[in-house]
Protein backbone atom coordinates (compact mmCIF):
# COMPACT_ATOMS: atom_id res chain seq x y z
CA UNK A 1 0.00 0.00 0.00
CA UNK A 2 0.98 3.65 -0.27
CA UNK A 3 2.55 5.77 2.43
CA UNK A 4 0.49 6.30 5.61
CA UNK A 5 -0.90 9.64 4.46
CA UNK A 6 -2.39 8.01 1.38
CA UNK A 7 -3.19 4.56 2.73
CA UNK A 8 -6.70 3.45 3.47
CA UNK A 9 -7.20 0.07 5.08
CA UNK A 10 -4.82 -2.86 5.51
CA UNK A 11 -5.63 -6.06 3.70
CA UNK A 12 -7.59 -7.98 6.31
CA UNK A 13 -6.06 -11.26 5.19
CA UNK A 14 -2.79 -9.94 6.64
CA UNK A 15 -4.10 -9.38 10.17
CA UNK A 16 -1.88 -10.90 12.86
CA UNK A 17 -2.73 -12.43 16.20
CA UNK A 18 -1.20 -10.40 19.01
CA UNK A 19 1.95 -11.85 20.54
CA UNK A 20 1.85 -12.78 24.23
CA UNK A 21 2.03 -9.64 26.35
CA UNK A 22 0.74 -7.32 23.62
CA UNK A 23 -2.57 -5.53 24.02
CA UNK A 24 -5.36 -7.37 22.19
CA UNK A 25 -8.19 -4.99 23.07
CA UNK A 26 -8.82 -1.67 24.77
CA UNK A 27 -11.86 -0.67 26.81
CA UNK A 28 -13.44 2.77 26.97
CA UNK A 29 -16.96 4.06 27.64
CA UNK A 30 -18.12 0.50 28.30
CA UNK A 31 -16.90 -0.66 24.87
CA UNK A 32 -14.37 -3.41 24.22
CA UNK A 33 -12.45 -2.27 21.14
CA UNK A 34 -10.41 -5.04 19.47
CA UNK A 35 -6.85 -4.32 18.36
CA UNK A 36 -5.98 -5.73 14.93
CA UNK A 37 -2.30 -5.86 14.06
CA UNK A 38 -1.20 -5.74 10.42
CA UNK A 39 1.94 -5.21 8.36
CA UNK A 40 0.80 -1.70 7.41
CA UNK A 41 2.90 0.93 9.27
CA UNK A 42 -0.07 2.93 10.50
CA UNK A 43 -2.27 3.13 13.59
CA UNK A 44 -5.88 4.27 13.34
CA UNK A 45 -9.43 3.82 14.55
CA UNK A 46 -12.08 2.56 12.11
CA UNK A 47 -15.81 2.64 12.83
CA UNK A 48 -18.50 0.44 11.30
CA UNK A 49 -22.02 1.87 10.89
CA UNK A 50 -24.66 2.19 12.13
CA UNK A 51 -23.53 1.82 15.76
CA UNK A 52 -20.00 3.17 15.13
CA UNK A 53 -18.46 -0.09 16.33
CA UNK A 54 -14.75 0.69 16.77
CA UNK A 55 -11.68 -1.31 15.81
CA UNK A 56 -8.12 -0.15 16.38
CA UNK A 57 -5.71 -1.13 13.62
CA UNK A 58 -2.00 -0.91 14.31
CA UNK A 59 1.40 -1.96 13.06
CA UNK A 60 2.35 -5.45 14.25
CA UNK A 61 5.60 -3.92 15.54
CA UNK A 62 3.87 -1.28 17.69
CA UNK A 63 4.61 -1.56 21.40
CA UNK A 64 2.03 -1.34 24.18
CA UNK A 65 3.50 2.01 25.18
CA UNK A 66 3.09 3.40 21.65
CA UNK A 67 -0.47 2.08 21.44
CA UNK A 68 -1.48 3.59 24.77
CA UNK A 69 0.04 6.94 23.77
CA UNK A 70 -1.94 6.87 20.51
CA UNK A 71 -5.20 6.09 22.29
CA UNK A 72 -4.64 8.84 24.86
CA UNK A 73 -4.02 11.35 22.07
CA UNK A 74 -6.82 10.39 19.68
CA UNK A 75 -9.60 9.01 21.88
CA UNK A 76 -11.35 12.42 22.20
CA UNK A 77 -11.48 12.75 18.39
CA UNK A 78 -12.63 9.13 18.11
CA UNK A 79 -15.49 9.82 20.52
CA UNK A 80 -16.55 12.80 18.39
CA UNK A 81 -16.62 10.64 15.26
CA UNK A 82 -18.65 7.95 17.01
CA UNK A 83 -21.13 10.54 18.29
CA UNK A 84 -21.60 12.05 14.82
CA UNK A 85 -22.11 8.64 13.22
CA UNK A 86 -24.62 7.48 15.82
CA UNK A 87 -26.51 10.77 15.58
CA UNK A 88 -26.79 10.42 11.81
CA UNK A 89 -28.13 6.85 11.97
CA UNK A 90 -30.60 7.73 14.69
CA UNK A 91 -32.09 10.29 12.30
CA UNK A 92 -32.22 7.84 9.39
CA UNK A 93 -31.55 4.07 9.40
CA UNK A 94 -30.63 4.14 5.70
CA UNK A 95 -27.03 3.08 5.12
CA UNK A 96 -26.93 4.66 1.66
CA UNK A 97 -24.20 7.29 1.53
CA UNK A 98 -25.35 10.77 0.53
CA UNK A 99 -22.00 12.33 1.45
CA UNK A 100 -23.48 14.19 4.41
CA UNK A 101 -22.11 14.61 7.91
CA UNK A 102 -22.21 11.26 9.71
CA UNK A 103 -22.40 9.22 6.50
CA UNK A 104 -19.86 6.47 5.93
CA UNK A 105 -18.00 6.06 2.64
CA UNK A 106 -15.70 3.10 2.08
CA UNK A 107 -12.32 3.40 0.39
CA UNK A 108 -10.46 0.16 -0.37
CA UNK A 109 -12.68 -1.54 2.20
CA UNK A 110 -12.00 0.93 5.00
CA UNK A 111 -14.94 2.93 6.40
CA UNK A 112 -14.45 6.70 6.56
CA UNK A 113 -16.94 8.95 8.28
CA UNK A 114 -17.70 12.21 6.49
CA UNK A 115 -18.15 15.73 7.80
CA UNK A 116 -19.34 18.54 5.54
CA UNK A 117 -18.40 22.21 6.01
CA UNK A 118 -18.93 25.42 4.00
CA UNK A 119 -15.90 26.20 1.82
CA UNK A 120 -14.99 29.31 3.87
CA UNK A 121 -14.42 27.12 6.93
CA UNK A 122 -11.99 24.97 4.97
CA UNK A 123 -9.55 27.86 4.74
CA UNK A 124 -9.35 27.90 8.54
CA UNK A 125 -8.98 24.14 8.86
CA UNK A 126 -6.12 23.69 6.41
CA UNK A 127 -3.59 24.81 9.01
CA UNK A 128 -4.60 22.13 11.51
CA UNK A 129 -3.42 18.55 11.69
CA UNK A 130 -4.43 16.25 8.87
CA UNK A 131 -3.84 15.86 5.17
CA UNK A 132 -5.32 18.70 3.14
CA UNK A 133 -6.36 18.69 -0.51
CA UNK A 134 -8.46 21.27 -2.31
CA UNK A 135 -11.81 20.94 -0.58
CA UNK A 136 -10.80 17.90 1.49
CA UNK A 137 -9.03 17.27 4.78
CA UNK A 138 -8.34 13.73 5.98
CA UNK A 139 -7.65 12.77 9.57
CA UNK A 140 -6.44 9.22 9.05
CA UNK A 141 -6.01 8.50 12.76
CA UNK A 142 -9.79 8.43 13.26
CA UNK A 143 -10.82 7.55 9.66
CA UNK A 144 -12.41 10.96 9.11
CA UNK A 145 -12.82 12.82 5.81
CA UNK A 146 -13.87 16.47 5.97
CA UNK A 147 -15.45 17.89 2.81
CA UNK A 148 -15.46 21.65 2.16
CA UNK A 149 -18.00 22.80 -0.43
CA UNK A 150 -19.58 26.08 -1.46
CA UNK A 151 -23.12 24.74 -1.13
CA UNK A 152 -23.44 22.16 1.65
CA UNK A 153 -26.90 21.21 0.37
CA UNK A 154 -25.56 20.16 -3.05
CA UNK A 155 -25.14 16.40 -3.47
CA UNK A 156 -23.01 16.96 -6.57
CA UNK A 157 -20.58 19.22 -4.72
CA UNK A 158 -20.34 16.92 -1.71
CA UNK A 159 -19.71 13.84 -3.83
CA UNK A 160 -17.37 15.77 -6.13
CA UNK A 161 -15.27 16.85 -3.18
CA UNK A 162 -15.04 13.27 -1.92
CA UNK A 163 -14.23 11.89 -5.37
CA UNK A 164 -11.43 14.43 -5.83
CA UNK A 165 -9.64 12.72 -2.95
CA UNK A 166 -10.80 9.14 -3.52
CA UNK A 167 -9.65 9.15 -7.17
CA UNK A 168 -6.12 9.88 -6.02
CA UNK A 169 -6.22 7.08 -3.45
CA UNK A 170 -7.70 4.67 -6.00
CA UNK A 171 -4.93 5.32 -8.54
CA UNK A 172 -2.01 5.51 -6.11
CA UNK A 173 -2.76 2.17 -4.51
CA UNK A 174 -3.72 0.52 -7.80
CA UNK A 175 -0.20 1.07 -9.11
CA UNK A 176 1.30 -1.19 -6.44
CA UNK A 177 -1.54 -3.71 -6.38
CA UNK A 178 -1.53 -4.18 -10.15
CA UNK A 179 2.25 -4.49 -10.23
CA UNK A 180 1.94 -7.33 -7.71
CA UNK A 181 -0.67 -9.03 -9.90
CA UNK A 182 1.59 -8.80 -12.96
CA UNK A 183 4.56 -10.18 -11.04
CA UNK A 184 2.60 -13.14 -9.65
CA UNK A 185 1.02 -13.92 -13.01
CA UNK A 186 4.30 -13.55 -14.90
CA UNK A 187 2.60 -11.25 -17.40
CA UNK A 188 2.99 -7.50 -17.76
CA UNK A 189 1.83 -4.70 -20.01
CA UNK A 190 4.26 -3.68 -22.74
CA UNK A 191 5.24 -0.03 -22.67
CA UNK A 192 4.29 2.74 -20.25
CA UNK A 193 0.67 2.97 -19.18
CA UNK A 194 -0.99 5.75 -17.20
CA UNK A 195 -3.54 4.75 -14.57
CA UNK A 196 -6.63 6.96 -14.47
CA UNK A 197 -10.02 6.93 -12.73
CA UNK A 198 -13.37 7.52 -14.40
CA UNK A 199 -17.08 6.80 -14.15
CA UNK A 200 -17.78 3.42 -15.71
CA UNK A 201 -20.42 0.86 -14.84
CA UNK A 202 -19.63 -1.48 -17.75
CA UNK A 203 -16.02 -2.38 -16.95
CA UNK A 204 -14.20 -2.22 -13.65
CA UNK A 205 -10.86 -1.94 -15.42
CA UNK A 206 -10.18 -1.30 -19.10
CA UNK A 207 -6.71 -1.48 -20.64
CA UNK A 208 -6.64 1.02 -23.51
CA UNK A 209 -3.66 -0.02 -25.61
CA UNK A 210 -4.08 2.77 -28.17
CA UNK A 211 -4.12 5.52 -25.55
CA UNK A 212 -1.70 3.73 -23.19
CA UNK A 213 -4.16 4.15 -20.32
CA UNK A 214 -5.45 1.78 -17.67
CA UNK A 215 -8.92 3.07 -16.79
CA UNK A 216 -10.17 2.29 -13.29
CA UNK A 217 -13.88 2.47 -12.61
CA UNK A 218 -14.85 4.56 -9.60
CA UNK A 219 -17.12 1.66 -8.70
CA UNK A 220 -13.95 0.04 -7.31
CA UNK A 221 -13.35 2.78 -4.73
CA UNK A 222 -15.30 1.14 -1.86
CA UNK A 223 -14.06 -2.42 -2.36
CA UNK A 224 -11.17 -4.12 -0.53
CA UNK A 225 -7.74 -4.33 -2.22
CA UNK A 226 -8.10 -7.93 -3.41
CA UNK A 227 -11.11 -6.84 -5.48
CA UNK A 228 -8.89 -4.38 -7.34
CA UNK A 229 -6.34 -7.16 -7.82
CA UNK A 230 -8.99 -9.52 -9.21
CA UNK A 231 -10.42 -6.88 -11.56
CA UNK A 232 -6.95 -6.12 -12.92
CA UNK A 233 -6.12 -9.81 -13.31
CA UNK A 234 -9.26 -10.25 -15.41
CA UNK A 235 -8.47 -7.16 -17.50
CA UNK A 236 -4.86 -8.28 -17.94
CA UNK A 237 -5.99 -11.73 -19.05
CA UNK A 238 -8.43 -10.24 -21.57
CA UNK A 239 -5.66 -7.99 -22.89
CA UNK A 240 -3.04 -10.73 -23.19
CA UNK A 241 -5.43 -13.30 -24.69
CA UNK A 242 -7.14 -10.92 -27.11
CA UNK A 243 -5.50 -12.52 -30.16
CA UNK A 244 -6.04 -16.12 -29.04
CA UNK A 245 -8.44 -17.78 -31.50
CA UNK A 246 -8.79 -21.14 -29.76
CA UNK A 247 -11.54 -20.68 -27.13
CA UNK A 248 -10.23 -23.57 -25.00
CA UNK A 249 -6.70 -22.22 -25.02
CA UNK A 250 -8.00 -18.73 -24.30
CA UNK A 251 -10.02 -19.95 -21.31
CA UNK A 252 -7.04 -21.88 -19.93
CA UNK A 253 -4.71 -18.88 -20.22
CA UNK A 254 -7.29 -16.58 -18.68
CA UNK A 255 -7.80 -18.90 -15.73
CA UNK A 256 -4.05 -19.27 -15.20
CA UNK A 257 -3.46 -15.50 -15.17
CA UNK A 258 -6.35 -14.86 -12.78
CA UNK A 259 -5.46 -17.80 -10.51
CA UNK A 260 -1.80 -16.83 -10.25
CA UNK A 261 -2.29 -13.07 -10.28
CA UNK A 262 -4.99 -13.03 -7.60
CA UNK A 263 -5.02 -16.13 -5.37
CA UNK A 264 -8.05 -14.71 -3.51
CA UNK A 265 -10.02 -14.26 -6.72
CA UNK A 266 -12.97 -16.40 -5.62
CA UNK A 267 -13.48 -14.31 -2.49
CA UNK A 268 -13.07 -11.11 -4.51
CA UNK A 269 -15.59 -12.32 -7.09
CA UNK A 270 -18.13 -13.11 -4.38
CA UNK A 271 -17.72 -9.67 -2.80
CA UNK A 272 -18.00 -7.85 -6.13
CA UNK A 273 -21.15 -9.73 -7.13
CA UNK A 274 -22.91 -9.46 -3.75
CA UNK A 275 -25.77 -7.06 -4.41
CA UNK A 276 -26.31 -6.54 -0.67
CA UNK A 277 -22.68 -5.68 0.06
CA UNK A 278 -22.00 -2.59 2.21
CA UNK A 279 -19.61 -1.51 -0.53
CA UNK A 280 -22.53 -0.93 -2.91
CA UNK A 281 -24.14 1.83 -0.84
CA UNK A 282 -22.27 4.86 -2.14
Amino acid sequence: MDDPQNSTRPQTSGEKRPSPGLIGAISFDGIDCPVCRTDVPETYFAFEPPSATPTLFTDCRATNKQLIAFVNQWLPAARDVMADMRRRYRKSPSTHCRYQTGDVAYVYGRPFMLRVYPQAMGQMHYASRGRANVGVRVVTQVSLVELFVIQTGSFEQRRGSFISWADDILVRNALGLCAQVSERAGVSLEGRYTFRARESHDRLIYIDQRGSNVWLSRDLIPFPPHCMAYAFARALADHVCADEDDPVERAQKTHQIVECGCPDWRLAHDILTDKDSVFRRQ
